[in-house]
């Protein structure tokens, strides 16, 4: 049988995959697997150097585990409330309309909504807030209003419900908005800041930014975006204009750009429960399941769908799952996750877990666009069985 380091450096060789930075580990450390696999660029004549677990990536939506980690310290502090309505951290929300549509007319039909937003919602993307940009309701809304958004928060993000919140689920930017509440009670200072102080320093973190402008040390490191060629399968570079550009602050559902073994910080503290960061209490509830029973059909209903299912972790969809207050969560065990298990991950197929039941942790890491590709969610099954076979071998 080919090992799983053959088996990735073979993929990357073939150029299944662009490369692929893979770390897993046990609360204890006494456990640990870390290697980088593949070049730092597919194009010709770039730096195709061998990928470093060093080298800094776009990890977008890995950064909502650190957002809603930092909402977490503010609710142990008082500064926030799981539910209360967050009106008066967040005013701007309380007049959002909640879209229907279209009428007779071919108009979309404006309504109040009527439950309030609360931190809870927010974190379990049950608010309504969608993204705007792939929701046709909201694009046929900002065509006709004239809406151009921009690089910050309220300029990408203020537009209608799509449905009344705390009844269905939709991804969206609520952990964005999370981000701009945290700034609001730490003073007005930047999420940045916040973080560096209340998270990074706690776990030693140094390569890690929302803004890598800033850290030209970072920059230099940066691996680059692949697509996959529709003609023959393999990778090549991508030269789409990086889907993070444009931002002028700091973005808490997507922003941050990391090393892999960096952010695998973060996971190995949540994991050990060491409270470096949260109390036992508050990660114990974190990964329990917080959607409505509206809210946790809407979500099986979604993971129908076989693109997003991929995108989205990639689970068997008959099972069980639920959302806690840091990422999708399985609610029983199934093949390679116990029951518990919360993960969630990155557009540019990136892939973390966190088992407290197995006492496993993890991270695929690669920088390949578009999210959910089906290649990748293969070789992260076959990253992912290989930890639990040899964590097992080791007990």
């Amino acid at each position: 049988m080919q090992s799983l380091e053959d088996t990735f450096k073979r993929a990357c060789a073939d150029r299944e995959i662009p490369q692929a930075l893979l770390i897993a580990g046990n609360a204890t450390g006494t456990f640990r697997y870390e290697r980088a696999f593949g070049p730092r660029s597919v194009r010709d004549g770039a730096d195709q150097r061998p990928v470093k677990l060093d080298d800094i990536m776009w990890i977008a939506s890995c950064t909502k585990l650190l957002t809603s980690i930092a909402a977490m310290q503010c609710v142990e502090r008082g500064q926030l409330h799981l539910d209360e309505p967050v009106y008066g951290v967040l005013p701007e929300l309380k007049s959002l309309d909640v879209i229907h549509g279209p009428d007779e007319h071919g108009k979309p039909v404006l309504k109040k909504h009527k439950n309030p937003i609360t931190l809870r919602i927010l974190l379990t993307h049950s608010s309504g807030l969608a993204y705007g940009d792939v929701h046709p309701l909201i694009l046929q809304w900002r065509e006709e209003n004239g809406i151009v958004p921009d690089g910050t928060i309220l300029g990408r993000y203020l537009h209608p419900l799509v449905f009344e919140p705390g009844t269905q689920w939709i991804y969206g930017p609520n952990i964005d908005w999370v981000g701009k509440m945290i700034e609001r009670v730490d003073g007005n200072a930047p999420l940045q800041d916040y973080m560096e102080k209340n998270i990074w320093q706690p776990l030693g973190i140094k390569d890690m930014t929302f803004f890598l402008d800033r850290r030209p040390d970072l920059e230099a490191r940066m691996v680059d975006l692949s697509k996959r060629d529709p003609e023959n399968g393999k990778v090549k570079r991508s030269n789409a204009r990086m889907p993070y550009a444009g931002v002028t602050e700091a973005m808490g559902g997507q922003g941050l750009f990391s090393s892999a073994s960096e952010f695998a910080k973060v996971l190995f503290s949540l994991l050990a429960n060491d409270e470096k960061l949260l109390q036992r209490s508050t990660v114990a509830d974190m990964v329990k399941p917080h959607l409505s029973k509206g809210s946790r059909d809407s979500l099986m209903r979604t993971l129908e769908d076989e693109d997003t299912n991929n995108a989205m972790g990639g689970l068997p969809k008959t099972a069980k799952k639920d959302w806690g207050l840091a990422g999708l969560l399985c609610v029983d065990d199934i093949p390679g996750f116990r029951a518990g298990t919360t993960l969630w991950g990155g557009l540019p197929n990136l892939s973390w877990w966190i088992d407290h039941q197995s006492g496993l942790c993890g991270l695929y890491a690669s920088q390949l666009i578009p999210p959910g590709d089906s290649t990748t969610v293969k070789y992260t099954g076959i990253f992912q069985n290989a930890i639990h076979e040899r964590f097992a071998a080791k007990l």
